[in-house]
């Protein structure tokens, strides 16, 4: 009689249960990105992690090989999901403007996304060896590249001001997350607001004076 198969973990025990570990695995990428944002990449330890989560540490090795493995992990979430939602708003079946003005929306609300914000926080090289890096990248020139083609369509049908675009999309990019920054909660502008305003303001950058008036 053929045995149940079973999946081996990271430390080459077996997993009876893959989808607690599931749930363990999003529990720790939910941890590490909450910390990360809060304390920043190097000084972030494993031992860190587990305490945000109440757990040792061993537990996060069972599922993640070292911290750069970790961080590679929840930005690939993040920012996958980024260019995932991206990619459905370019394929939308609507003028290029709105279309445009819906993923500056969508990056500008990641701001405010608990998961999302270290992303935005951490730059991609900092304390990764080159191998981590460049899958970092991997996944970010994904989303780049649609921002990209949003604009060289709006280029071509005269919606969009004729610029370089590749200092137009890391402009947009750089400026559509700033407000992780400087934003404070409690102040004068709620979150909607901010998200709104900076989306105006991003959008009348690039229009033309003939697709703004219209």
């Amino acid at each position: 009689m053929a045995s149940d198969a079973v999946e081996i973990g990271l430390r080459g025990s077996v997993v009876r249960d893959p989808e607690q570990r599931e749930k363990q695995r999003r529990e720790i990428l939910s941890a590490a990105a909450r910390v990360f944002a809060r304390k920043g990449y190097e000084t972030t330890t494993m031992v860190d992690i587990a305490k945000e989560m109440g757990v040792s540490k061993g537990i996060l090795y069972y599922q993640f090989r070292s911290k750069q493995e970790l961080i590679v992990a929840t930005r690939r979430q993040a920012s996958g999901s980024a260019a995932d939602r991206l990619e459905e708003i370019v394929a939308r079946p609507v003028p290029v403007t709105e279309r445009m003005q819906a993923a500056l929306r969508d990056l500008i609300t990641t701001n405010f996304d608990e998961f999302a914000r270290h992303v935005i926080l951490i730059t991609t090289n900092l304390g990764l060896d080159a191998e981590h890096t460049a899958i970092v990248r991997e996944i970010e020139r994904r989303y780049e590249h649609l921002l990209a083609g949003l604009l060289r369509e709006g280029i071509a049908d005269g919606s969009f001001v004729d610029a370089d675009i590749r200092l137009t999309t890391f402009t947009l990019i750089r400026a559509g997350q700033s407000p992780a920054i400087w934003y404070r909660p409690g102040g004068t502008l709620t979150p909607e607001q901010v998200v709104s305003g900076v989306t105006e303001q991003l959008m009348r950058s690039v229009l033309t004076p003939r697709a703004d008036a219209s």
